[in-house]
């Protein structure tokens, strides 16, 4: 008599990555940027320096838009997968 083979252990389910911290330096960094190059306008320069600061300032804003969609969409999966059951 043989005896047969034993039975595979179930395996835990796979770690959701949560991508906080990603979403967090995109948003803060973007904000910054945006401070940072607003404060850099305001300052007694050169027109070409006020032409790149108003680069920074407009690519600071869009960095924190795009952050803030990234993390909107982040809470609506995270509310999505909840829902149904998925965690």
């Amino acid at each position: 008599m043989t005896t047969p083979p034993p039975t595979p252990t179930p395996e835990a389910p796979p770690r959701r990555a949560y991508h906080v911290t990603p979403i967090l330096i995109t948003l803060v960094g973007g904000i910054l940027l945006a401070f940072g190059s607003c404060v850099g306008c305001g300052s007694k320069q050169s027109t070409m320096l006020n032409a790149l600061f108003a680069i920074g300032f407009f690519v600071g804003v869009l960095a924190a838009i795009a952050g803030a969609i990234w993390a909107l969409g982040a809470i609506v999966a995270f509310f999505i997968r909840a829902a149904s059951g998925e965690q």
